[in-house]
């Protein structure tokens, strides 16, 4: 069954260029800030209800070569705790927009900082996938690959 949701994924994502609604300033706008209110209820505010609210019931994270649904997502939210700081960054590098589907492939920085691991900063290279449900862009696929530290390389 995994497969087959990976697969109609990829097929969502290859609909996606077929020719459709006039991409427009304010399409791409609303995608990129879309993606961006998705990880600032994540890890800012830490509000998984607001969080499942930017996604689709069928949505996937694929992440660390693991294929997770919403609830796997959902409980990879750290929970609130004093000291939990989080600030991201982010670098688009293009987004599309075909009807109701949109793509975006993007650069995260992320500077963290915790009680139990203290100051950390990775980068992550992702791209999504968002569906408009009811009038809303809703993140259907997100892909992250965490980038070598420049240190690593």
């Amino acid at each position: 069954m995994p497969r087959l949701s990976l697969l109609a994924a990829c097929l969502l994502f290859a609909l996606g260029s077929v020719p459709g609604r006039a991409e427009s300033a304010d399409e791409t706008t609303a995608v990129r800030q879309r993606i961006v209110d998705a990880y600032h209820a994540a890890f800012v505010t830490q509000d998984p209800a607001r969080y499942r609210a930017l996604l689709t019931d069928d949505y996937l994270l694929l992440e660390h070569g693991e294929l997770l649904d919403v609830a796997g997502d959902l409980a990879l939210i750290p929970k609130p705790e004093a000291g939990y700081r989080r600030t991201d960054q982010f670098d688009f590098h293009q987004v599309r927009v075909a009807g109701d589907t949109a793509w975006a492939v993007y650069t995260l920085r992320s500077d963290i900082t915790d009680p139990q691991h203290g100051p950390r900063h990775r980068d992550y290279l992702e791209s999504a996938v968002l569906r408009r449900v009811s009038g809303q862009w809703r993140i259907a696929l997100l892909h992250s690959t965490k980038l070598p530290s420049p240190a690593a390389k």
